[in-house]
């Protein structure tokens, strides 16, 4: 119904957009563009059915392109993921997530769960996607420590967890900026942190990629979710990468779901400090957020299990070519 719904939508737009792209004129369809990316990427809510769709196309990812760059299927970051949510990531000693309740908003494929778990952790995993639950499930099966899994969007994500449990770390990396509401799926995560517990988020930074070159990649986002099969997605996806296929999953997040906001540093820090979180940092020099915060009153061993931040080259920089 969702691809019925968009071919309807769109299909008229990227035909009007293809006719254009020849003319020297374009402020019509760029206008329009920019019309439906500002209806889209509303924070309070996003059209409805951008929400859907970007809900099944993560679904779609985790239980069909499970292999890629950076997944648990590839050795090199399931060897490092400890050290990667550690030392670049949270900027958190290994020692201080031993026994603690982390919650996991937006699992995934699990990696990041997988990851927590190897620390020492207690693991609630979330996600909107029946999919992502259960590949999580599956990558937690041998960890002896206490496991929990909640189908939820993050905008419910309170009304699905015991009353009033909160925990000593939510961890959220890449799935804010997608959630239908961002308002309320942000206030749920930061409810469900205890009073000296952190925050972490990833987030796509503004800063990086200006507002025109959004709009241009909007633009192939549409054109995307209009092609009619897999193989005709494929076949797109291959050519973005390169012809390399261990690239296709990355793409597939780049290119398929229409909600993609991006954030400045300062609007965050803001949210986060008018509800209660202090020591807002930024782990990582890059043009996207890395953020970690404490919700006050901060623990003052905190400050001993936090690692000083330190210039280096981002991990996920091994991936970029």
């Amino acid at each position: 119904m969702i691809k019925r719904l968009l071919k309807n939508i769109f299909k008229p737009v990227t035909k009007r957009y293809h006719h254009l792209l020849n003319k020297a004129d374009k402020t019509e369809v760029d206008a329009l563009y920019k019309v439906l990316y500002d209806a889209v990427h509303n924070e309070d809510q996003a059209l409805n059915l951008a929400a859907l769709q970007t809900k099944d196309t993560f679904g779609f990812q985790w239980a069909e392109l499970k292999e890629g760059e950076a997944m648990l299927s590839d050795k090199w970051f399931k060897d490092n993921v400890t050290k990667i949510i550690c030392e670049e990531e949270s900027l958190i000693k290994p020692e201080w997530f031993k026994g603690k309740d982390v919650i996991d908003c937006g699992c995934g494929g699990g990696r990041w769960s997988y990851g927590l778990a190897k620390l020492g952790a207690n693991v609630t995993a979330v996600d909107i996607n029946e999919s992502a639950i259960e590949g999580t499930k599956s990558v937690l099966e041998n960890f002896n420590l206490e496991k929990n899994f909640i189908l939820t969007s993050l905008e419910h994500l309170g009304e699905k967890l015991p009353k009033d449990k909160k925990y000593d770390l939510a961890w959220s990396w890449g799935v804010l900026h997608h959630c239908g509401s961002f308002t309320k799926a942000f206030s749920q995560v930061m409810n469900c942190v205890k009073e000296g517990g952190f925050i972490y988020l990833y987030l796509y930074g503004r800063e990086g990629v200006p507002y025109h070159k959004d709009i241009a990649l909007f633009k192939q986002r549409i054109i995307y979710n209009t092609l009619k099969t897999w193989k005709e997605k494929e076949a797109f996806l291959l050519e973005k990468s390169g012809g390399d296929r261990t690239k296709i999953h990355q793409k597939h997040d780049i290119f398929a779901p229409l909600l993609n906001r991006r954030f400045e540093f300062d609007y965050i820090k803001n949210i986060l400090e008018t509800n209660g979180f202090v020591n807002v940092t930024r782990t990582i020099d890059h043009s996207e957020l890395h953020i970690r915060a404490e919700k006050a009153p901060a623990k003052k061993e905190n400050s001993a299990m936090t690692i000083p931040f330190t210039k280096r080259p981002v991990w996920h920089s091994k991936y970029n070519n």
